[in-house]
Formats: structure tokens, C-alpha cells, sequence
């Protein structure tokens, strides 16, 4: 007998999108787009953003980035860059 196994993420496992005035901010481990979404992969789990945010957040995989949900739009900006101020 031949059993049919639908594959499945668990709900803690599965991506989840950022709530509004949520950041994220963790090195991107990667990007990969499925069913028409991005989902970009961290440290603390998978997030989920629209398609078009996959070529902004590809050169920035090995990096520490935030992302900014703010009015539903999503603001990214690479940590590394960031000056840190002092003498």
C-alpha cells in the first residue's frame, strides 16, 4: 500500500510577514521567491515580502540588515553601512 505525503510547515516553522512598525534586523542568511512572494531567511525564522523586494535583498544575503515595516511599506537598510558615530 502506497501511502500519498503532503508536505508541511508547522506553524512555528512557516514564514510570517512583519506586523506594522516591526523591524527585523539579523544577517540574511537568503533569498529565494516562492509563490509569488519573497522569503527571506534569518537567524530567528523566515520572513515573508513582496516579490519585488527580492532583487533589493539578494546582494545583501551574509549581511546584518533591518527591515522597517512603516504604512505597509518596508524600508531596508544594510547595518554594515551604518556609521556608528564617536571620535
Amino acid at each position: 500500500m502506497i501511502y500519498v505525503v503532503q508536505q508541511y510547515k508547522s506553524i512555528p516553522d512557516a514564514p510570517r510577514r512583519l506586523a506594522e512598525l516591526e523591524e527585523q534586523r539579523h544577517i540574511l542568511l537568503s533569498v529565494r521567491c516562492e509563490d509569488g512572494q519573497c522569503i527571506a531567511k534569518f537567524p530567528n525564522g523566515e520572513f515573508i515580502f513582496p516579490l519585488e523586494m527580492c532583487e533589493e535583498l539578494e546582494p545583501l544575503v551574509g549581511r546584518e540588515i533591518a527591515i522597517l515595516r512603516l504604512e505597509g511599506r518596508y524600508h531596508i537598510q544594510d547595518v554594515g553601512k551604518v556609521s556608528r558615530g564617536g571620535c
